[in-house]
């Protein structure tokens, strides 16, 4: 009987002793796998997070990474030099405690510019393709990822794309008379919408000859109405929130529509909102004067 006590005492002692090991030794630390990317040295590539970014850590000075302007989820990464050799990471950390790691190589071409973490499978934007009527009809990505935007009151990306493919699609002329036109190339205004803050601006910009028109830059600037064409002094550049049909090149005998989202905006009766385009090596730069009052008239969507 005692001996019978006695291996049952050691037994329980046994078990305690295991339990007590177990509680001592560290669990295996869990691994975080990094995702491969690729930067480009001419491309910027983007990645969407599921909320804001708060923290970016890079791993040599072979790329440069930052929060898009005006998105607070969104983080641009490039090649800071050409082809370089070594692989290097980022690190991104988000609001919401959401830790990412990449592993980062060279491409020329990276095979993926928009890398969205918002779903499960990440999506490329879509390409563009010539309608019938010669216009370029965007096609939509494949999931519309969760861009905050600050200067929209943080509307929803998916209202604003929405808005801006109606838009497009549609094709009404609501506005006459706001154009310019020089060296062959005409750029119009076709109409001008707002829609819970945001203003939206139809453009069409055609090519009368028989040189391709390609585009450096486009921008939204606001500027006194007596010094527009004089100076480049008091005027404000505003950011773009979203572009529908951004084309690079108008073709000789070619038009091209365009639909900008800008932040909300009115002006004073002495200023005008100027659309400037510039050519890339060329000089058949258009500037499109778009008085206040337009703005103030703008077609409720």
């Amino acid at each position: 009987m005692k001996r019978d006590l006695i291996y049952l005492i050691l037994i329980v002692a046994a078990i305690a002793a295991v339990k007590v090991t177990a509680q001592m030794t560290p669990e295996t630390p869990a691994e975080i796998r990094p995702l491969r990317i690729e930067a480009g040295f001419t491309k910027t590539v983007h990645i969407l997070f599921p909320s804001p970014v708060t923290y970016i850590d890079i791993g040599s000075m072979d790329i440069i990474a930052g929060k898009a302007d005006g998105a607070e989820n969104v983080v641009r990464v490039k090649a800071a030099v050409r082809n370089f050799a070594a692989e290097t990471n980022l690190t991104v950390i988000t609001e919401d405690g959401g830790f990412f790691t990449f592993d980062v190589h060279y491409a020329e071409n990276p095979v993926v510019s928009t890398l969205n973490l918002t779903v499960q499978e990440p999506q490329t934007e879509g390409v563009q393709k010539p309608d019938v009527a010669g216009d370029y009809q965007p096609t939509a990505p494949a999931s519309e990822g969760r861009v905050l935007l600050r200067e929209v009151g943080r509307e929803k990306p998916a209202t604003v794309k929405r808005m801006l493919s109606d838009i497009y699609r549609q094709n009404r002329t609501d506005v006459k008379g706001i154009r310019a036109k020089k060296y062959g190339i005409e750029v119009e205004v076709l109409g001008i919408y707002v829609f819970n803050d945001v203003i939206y601006i139809h453009t069409c910009i055609s090519n009368d000859t028989n040189i391709s028109f390609e585009v450096d830059a486009r921008r939204f600037i606001v500027a006194d109405r007596k010094l527009a064409k004089r100076t480049a002094q008091q005027q404000t550049s505003l950011e773009i929130l979203r572009v529908c049909n951004d084309p690079a090149v108008v073709r000789g005998h070619q038009r091209q529509r365009t639909v900008f989202a800008l932040p909300k905006l009115t002006i004073p009766d002495d200023k005008v909102l100027l659309l400037e385009i510039v050519e890339k090596n060329g000089a058949r730069h258009q500037t499109v004067e778009i008085p206040a009052g337009e703005l103030l008239d703008a077609k409720l969507l």
